[in-house]
């Protein structure tokens, strides 16, 4: 294997939850329980890799190359890309010299930094801050990135996608405040949302903006539904689109566009699902029987909860109000 034995071996899941708040609109106290998630399973990556590794020395692996196995959202590239033009970054070849305007960006629950390496290898003019808060996926992501070091040279994606460990209910990010924040698919394990949003809301500059995309409760959620979310999706608690934007506007966001996405979303995991169990013998041969199973598990419980309706994505842009 290529990844050192930190990355590899099995650890603890951390999470971003802590003692319940008693804001109006605050969740009840739970934790998300990722031990049941197989897409965040230790080694899921590192057999990806090791294929990769087969086909491709290592001083020629790109973030593009890498970032179908460390990207774990819908839509492949296109929130990514939505984020960037929200964001106003500008894609294309690297100045001779970093830019002393460069965009600062923090990706909040970047999980394996599929995203980050991406948008720092394409958008040059903005500089990546990585937190994640399960120390074995961070150590994950930042091999990942330290692989890109040399073929990237000074100023490149190494240099302007960085990492940290962070729960940011007990410590600041360094580098604060951003110009903007992306992230996708993460708040849905944080119960804590208008502690949660206030963390956020203070990462920024005045007027800085944030793009999330994120699951809610587009109907009343039935005891199944629940079931599912807190078990191999590991979402404990799910508000509705008024719960949602009100502790949004709690935090101080304005401006707030909500763009409902699960009519796009249920292709996609439908897809995803008949792809992969149709992948059956490559699967078993990379992942081996017990992960293949646990991410079957995975793929069908999310397929599950939207094909029943009461389960919605939503895609929102959004900018802090400046004094």
């Amino acid at each position: 294997t290529i990844l050192p034995e930190s990355v590899t071996r099995s650890s603890s899941s951390s999470t971003m939850v802590s003692d319940a708040q008693t804001a109006p609109h605050a969740a009840p106290a739970a934790e998300a329980d990722f031990s049941k998630m197989g897409i965040y399973v230790d080694g899921r990556t590192t057999n990806e890799l090791n294929e990769l590794l087969k086909t491709k020395a290592i001083g020629e692996v790109t973030a593009r190359d890498m970032y179908n196995f460390s990207c774990m959202h819908y839509l492949d590239d296109e929130p990514m890309n939505a984020a960037a033009e929200f964001f106003g970054l500008q894609g294309g070849d690297p100045s001779p010299s970093p830019s002393p305007s460069l965009h600062k960006v923090l990706d909040f629950g970047a999980g394996f930094a599929g995203d980050a390496r991406v948008m720092a290898a394409e958008y040059p003019q903005c500089e990546i801050t990585c937190v994640e808060v399960q120390p074995h996926i961070h150590d994950a992501a930042k091999h990942f990135t330290e692989m890109l070091r040399g073929a990237s040279g000074p100023g490149g994606v190494a240099d302007r996608c960085t990492h940290q460990c962070v729960d940011v209910f007990q410590t600041d990010v360094v580098g604060a405040p951003f110009d903007h924040v992306f992230s996708v698919l993460v708040v849905l394990h944080i119960p804590e949302r208008a502690r949660l949003w206030a963390a956020l809301a203070a990462s920024l500059k005045p007027g800085g903006t944030i793009y999330i995309e994120d699951y809610f409760a587009a109907r009343p959620l039935t005891e199944q539904d629940k079931a599912q979310l807190a078990g191999p999706v590991a979402c404990p608690y799910l508000p509705s689109h008024d719960e949602y934007l009100a502790t949004l506007a709690e935090a101080g966001f304005v401006d707030v566009e909500w763009e409902v996405m699960t009519g796009r979303w249920l292709p996609f995991v439908d897809t995803r699902l008949k792809a992969f169990r149709a992948a059956g013998d490559r699967n078993a041969r990379v992942h081996g029987a017990a992960l293949t199973a646990e991410l079957d598990l995975f793929y069908s419980t999310v397929h599950q909860l939207f094909t029943r309706g009461n389960l919605g994505g939503v895609r929102i842009r959004a900018k802090k109000a400046a004094p």
